[in-house]
């Protein structure tokens, strides 16, 4: 965690400090208020949709949650993510809530990590396809051509292990793990829930549709946040610039993505001719908003213990 926070303290220290810190004020100072509320709608309806995605996917494995539940597990889970030093730390929350609904943590494990690879497969998917349909302005980005090459092989064998199920297999006996019992329990529990979604190929899909919808409304809410600050981003490079982005803040390198966020910002808006402190503008408010945002999970979270803690009228 304190080499996470290293990292980020460092690269936004050295960024602001190479930034016309004036430019960056009077740019966030003059944002449009409507747009920024729209972007807030946006995200609302981002939040809609992954709740939405994560109950399809729990009702192909035969569990009914209600809409609500499942939204309030969703916001909390959002405020981890944003606020622990690492955004998988909300997906531990949910694991931890549906385990009451599905009876093994192991399951919820294997049914958020489906909702997880969906959400970036979606990513991908979008990335692609403003790389393909951008134009050479989009196309000649530096370094878009070989991230996309390597994520194409991860995805790439992520659907082979999906459709092979003896590959896993295999892997866990070479690894020694078989011979452990408490590994291959949980090997099996995993092996079940996705055998389940093989046979449940459509709601697979449904759940994919709704991940490239919700990761294109993602791509919309940054789009909404530049014209808000005024920033001439061509919505073709806003489509492969923010999935890129995305995929690279997963890597455990810094404190939720920021420094690292910011960085490739710039090197892509230098590269469409835009200046420095719009880059930064735009990362550190479209980011910024989301994490403000996410501060109603708190909110939740605090009332939900609150409720559990108070004493139970006797009957």
């Amino acid at each position: 965690m304190l080499a996470k926070v290293t990292v980020s303290v460092a690269l936004l220290t050295y960024l602001l400090s190479s930034t016309d810190l004036g430019a960056l004020y009077r740019r966030v100072r003059g944002g449009d208020t409507i747009l920024l509320g729209a972007a807030v709608g946006l995200y609302t309806l981002i939040l809609l949709i992954s709740t939405w995605r994560w109950r399809v996917l729990l009702r192909a494995q035969g569990f009914h949650a209600p809409l609500r539940r499942l939204s309030a597990s969703y916001l909390v889970a959002t405020f981890f993510n944003n606020f622990l030093p690492s955004n998988i730390g909300g997906d531990v929350i949910r694991v931890r809530d549906s385990s009451a609904l599905t009876g093994s943590t192991t399951t919820s494990l294997a049914i958020v990590a489906i909702d997880r690879i969906l959400g970036l497969g979606a990513l991908y998917v979008l990335a692609l396809g403003a790389y393909l349909l951008g134009g050479p302005a989009v196309r000649d980005l530096a370094g878009a051509a070989p991230a996309l090459m390597v994520l194409a092989v991860v995805f790439g064998v992520l659907a082979w292990v999906f459709f092979r199920p003896g590959i896993a297999r295999r892997v866990l006996a070479v690894s020694g793990l078989g011979s452990r019992e408490w590994a291959r329990r949980r090997f099996e529990t995993v092996q079940a829930a996705v055998h389940v979604y093989r046979e449940q190929m459509a709601a697979v899909w449904l759940a994919f549709g709704a991940s490239v919808a919700l990761q294109a409304l993602v791509v919309v809410y940054y789009y909404d946040v530049a014209h808000s600050l005024r920033i001439p981003l061509p919505l073709s490079a806003c489509f492969l610039i923010v999935p890129l982005c995305s995929l690279v803040q997963t890597v455990p390198v810094s404190f939720n993505g920021w420094g690292i966020r910011e960085s490739v910002f710039i090197v892509y808006f230098q590269q469409l001719g835009l200046p420095r402190d719009s880059a930064l503008a735009f990362s550190l408010v479209g980011a910024g908003l989301i994490v403000l945002l996410s501060l109603s999970g708190a909110v939740v979270w605090t009332s939900r213990n609150a409720l559990a803690a108070s004493p139970q009228p006797n009957e």
